[in-house]
Formats: structure tokens, C-alpha cells, sequence
């Protein structure tokens, strides 16, 4: 019991201090100097040049900060700033960066966070500038939102700021990014503070994700997955069942079928069978069958013959890939002893689309187990077409061989 409630608290510790010195290490690298610190000096942008240079030009778009108890003319911070961000060695650039921000007044971050991210330097410290960010907002997050708000920001940016206020006060971060307008299909508003809110409470994070829609719902539930299956599959599990609306527990089972394939595939098989709704039981079978198949084609193989016939047909999909590849001559054997029903047919197309590569002639001669006519005449229309790209005689020689069973406008086109 001890041990899961210290692995329920690292998400917390992830959303301070550790995390913004992994990000910053694992960050890009500036490299080594060889010529010497003149020459440094004249490679790397100084971020204090050019502070002065816009200085001198006055304030961007008259955006003075005023009210705030700092002092725009005093240059101290940047001076201290500059050489910093201009060291070569990562991890030096790490250590020095947060003992300043450990001492940077909350009234001096916006002055700071701004000069940063309109200078060229940036675009190689990008690590480091999402660092300043997020200990600003972690400061006080109406600041840093209301510069966002106000300058403008990336996608990135939003969601950096909001997440690290949602790992400290979820329900307030969560309330202003869902009524807070952005443009596009997704508000990074909401999915910076859906990622920051699993890191501490994946349970809070579900029970708001059920209330948001389309492709912001889509990636928030792609963001929190990492942070839910950390626990383990039966907790994953679990989760996923205490969705309350069903067809959206559905959508979900089906979203996260492959994370739970990747924490233990015996269980997620069990789990599958489990599913009471018809459709997910399929989908999921055929996401198992496929995660399975890419490292044990036979064990993958094994599991689709014992499942019953609503969940094998999907499960066949995902195996025909990977034992194509392995194994032609056996895979067709295996497919062909499914049947002949069109319930079947997208495996068997798989099958088509997987042996071409390394012989055209066995993939087209397996097109006739196809059983609808207008998927056969399709493959044939896409594979010959393609062959005689490669190799017109052999793609004509076939053809006609073939020609009782192929479009004729097929075999008119390839004998011109």
C-alpha cells in the first residue's frame, strides 16, 4: 500500500522542480566552442545585445509594463541572464537557470520571459525558455496567461502555462481554460490543463474529459493516457470502467486497447472478452491480435483461432499482416481456411497488399479469395497497374494468363 501511494506522488514532483531540470537536460545542445571564447561570442546571439538594440528602438507595439514595481531600465536580470544562456554545457545552463529563477521577483518574469522569446537565441534554447515559462506560471499564473493572452503564443506556450497551474490548483486551471476562447479545432487552453491535471488526479482528468468534445477530447485523452497506464494495467483497467457515459467508455476501451496490449497482454485478452458491447469487443481484438502479432505472429495467431467468430474476424486483420510477412504460403493457408464470406475480405486484402512487395505473382493470384467483386476488381486494378510499372512484361504476361478472371478494360489498358 506504501508503494502506491509514493507512486500516486510522483506525478506531483514531476510538475516542479525535477521535471523542468529534465527538460532542460534532455533539451537541444549547443555545440562545443573550438575556437575559443571570442569566437563563442560571435556565434552565439547575445541575449543582452539584443535587449540593448530593442531598447534603443523603444518598446515593441508600446507594450511598457507599467504597475507592476519593476524597472524596465534596470538591465541586472538580463545581465545575469545572458551568460547563462549562452553557456555551452547543458547541464551547467540547468543549474545556473534555476537558482535565477529561484531568485527572480514574480514582478520581473514577464520582462524577462518577453526579451527571451523574441530573441534568436531562443530558437536553440527552447528548453530553457519553456523552463522560464513554466516557473512563471507556477509564480502566478494569471501573469504569465494574461501575457500569453495578450502577446500572442504558440500551441506549445498555452498548454506549458496552464498545465503547470492545473498540476497545483486543478478545478480553477480547468474552469479558466474552458471558458477561455482559442483558435482552431483545439483549445490548447483545455488540453494544457487536462495534461496537467493527470499528472496529479488522472480520476479528475476523466470525469472532465467527459464533458469536452470533437478533436479537443480526442488529444486530451491521447495526453493523459501516458499518465494513467504509469499505474499499471489493473488500474488502467479500472479507469477506463469508471467512465460513466458508455458509448464514450466504448471509444475509450477501444483508444487505449494497445497501452493496455503493451502492460500485459494475457490480461488485456481477458479484458477483451470482458467488453459488453459487441462492436468495442471486435475493435479491441483486432488492436490486441495486431500488438500481439508484431512480436509472436504464432502466439497472436493462436489467440484469434480460440476466439469466438464475432471477435475473430477482426482479430484475423490484425494477425494477416505479420504472418504475410513471415510466412506467405501458411498465412494463405490460414486465411483461406476462414472461409469465403466477405466478413473476411479485409484480412484477406491485407494479405494482397503485404506479399506484393516481394512477389507480385503470389499476392495477385490470391486476389480471387476475395469474395466481393468490386474489392477484387479494385486489388487488381491497384496491383497489376503497379507491376507493370516495375516490370510491364511479367505484369502483361500474367494478365493474360489471368484474363478470364480480371476487368477487361484491365487487360485491354496492359496489352496497348
Amino acid at each position: 500500500m506504501k508503494q502506491n501511494t509514493l507512486a500516486r506522488c510522483l506525478p506531483y514532483a514531476g510538475t516542479g522542480l525535477v521535471a523542468l531540470v529534465a527538460g532542460v537536460i534532455i533539451g537541444r545542445v549547443a555545440p562545443a566552442n573550438r575556437d575559443g571564447a571570442a569566437d563563442k561570442e560571435d556565434a552565439v546571439p547575445s541575449l543582452l545585445a539584443h535587449r540593448s538594440e530593442r531598447s534603443a528602438e523603444g518598446p515593441a507595439n508600446g507594450s511598457t509594463v507599467a504597475g507592476r514595481g519593476s524597472n524596465r531600465s534596470d538591465r541586472s536580470a538580463d545581465k545575469e541572464l545572458g551568460p547563462i544562456l549562452e553557456a555551452s554545457s547543458s547541464l551547467e545552463r540547468t543549474q545556473r537557470l534555476l537558482a535565477f529563477l529561484e531568485r527572480l521577483p514574480a514582478d520581473q518574469f514577464e520582462g524577462v520571459y518577453d526579451e527571451f522569446r523574441n530573441n534568436p537565441l531562443a530558437r536553440v534554447r527552447e528548453s530553457e525558455l519553456s523552463l522560464v515559462l513554466q516557473a512563471w506560471a507556477d509564480r502566478d499564473p494569471h501573469a504569465a496567461l494574461g501575457f500569453l493572452q495578450t502577446k500572442g503564443a504558440q500551441d506549445w506556450e498555452r498548454e506549458t502555462a496552464v498545465s503547470t497551474w492545473a498540476g497545483k490548483d486543478p478545478q480553477a486551471a480547468f474552469e479558466w481554460a474552458q471558458i477561455t476562447p482559442d483558435t482552431g479545432r483545439v483549445n490548447n487552453w483545455v488540453l494544457g490543463a487536462m495534461r496537467g491535471i493527470a499528472t496529479t488526479n488522472p480520476d479528475l482528468a476523466r470525469d472532465y474529459l467527459a464533458g469536452l468534445e470533437g478533436e479537443t477530447r480526442d488529444r486530451s485523452l491521447n495526453a493523459l493516457q501516458p499518465y494513467v497506464t504509469q499505474y499499471g494495467f489493473d488500474y488502467a483497467k479500472n479507469w477506463i470502467a469508471g467512465v460513466q457515459d458508455p458509448d464514450f467508455r466504448n471509444s475509450v476501451a477501444r483508444n487505449m486497447a494497445r497501452d493496455l496490449a503493451n502492460l500485459d497482454m494475457d490480461q488485456a485478452t481477458t479484458w477483451a472478452a470482458s467488453l459488453a458491447d459487441a462492436d468495442t469487443r471486435r475493435s479491441v481484438a483486432g488492436t490486441l491480435s495486431d500488438a500481439w502479432a508484431r512480436t509472436d505472429v504464432n502466439a497472436a495467431k493462436a489467440w484469434v483461432d480460440s476466439l469466438p467468430p464475432e471477435m475473430k474476424v477482426r482479430g484475423v486483420e490484425g494477425v494477416s499482416r505479420y504472418y504475410a510477412q513471415s510466412d506467405p504460403v501458411a498465412a494463405a493457408s490460414w486465411l483461406t481456411s476462414m472461409g469465403n464470406g466477405p466478413e473476411v475480405d479485409r484480412a484477406k486484402s491485407i494479405y494482397v497488399e503485404e506479399t506484393f512487395r516481394g512477389s507480385p505473382q503470389t499476392s495477385l493470384d490470391f486476389v480471387s479469395k476475395v469474395a466481393d467483386k468490386g474489392s477484387r476488381d479494385r486489388l487488381y486494378w491497384r496491383f497489376t497497374t503497379e507491376w507493370a510499372r516495375r516490370d510491364p512484361a511479367s505484369a502483361r504476361q500474367w494478365v493474360n494468363a489471368n484474363a478470364s478472371r480480371i476487368p477487361q478494360d484491365l487487360v485491354n489498358r496492359l496489352n496497348r
